[in-house]
């Protein structure tokens, strides 16, 4: 058997100096540049870590890279649609004029943004999300 003794999630970015911006600046993350390039961390306020490391020929995913809980879609929302973020807006999901989904996750609400490096990254407010991870 495998003994995992933490996780530590990883995605890729082309730009680790507009990653550092768009994830401090932006999303108010706390952010560490590693040395000689080598990546970024990301500090969560639930504890969680994620690397993010530079890849010259990354092309982002074609799904969430990021899944983060929030209190509230429609704030977060309101706030990065202040700071000029865009949302972004999917075929076949029922999306309102802010772009978010209604009653997408356990009720909840949820809504999608791009990182510069294209990373899909998302907001859902469902109340019993993280309960259900926790559970699975």
């Amino acid at each position: 058997m495998v003994t995992i003794r933490r996780e530590y999630p990883t995605f890729a970015v082309d730009d680790l100096d507009a990653a550092r911006r768009f994830y401090s600046d932006t999303l108010g993350l706390r952010v560490t540049a590693l040395d000689e390039g080598m990546g970024l961390v990301l500090r969560l306020d639930s504890g969680s870590q994620l690397f993010v490391y530079p890849k010259e020929d990354h092309e982002p995913a074609s799904f969430t890279v990021l899944h983060l809980a929030v209190d509230d879609v429609d704030q977060v929302v309101d706030e990065l649609t202040g700071k000029g973020v865009k949302f972004v807006r999917y075929e076949g999901f029922d999306q309102d004029d802010k772009g978010i989904a209604r009653g997408f996750m356990d009720g909840g609400d949820g809504a999608w943004i791009t990182d510069p490096a294209g990373n899909v990254i998302g907001f859902a407010d469902g109340a019993e999300m993280p309960g259900k991870l926790d559970q699975a």
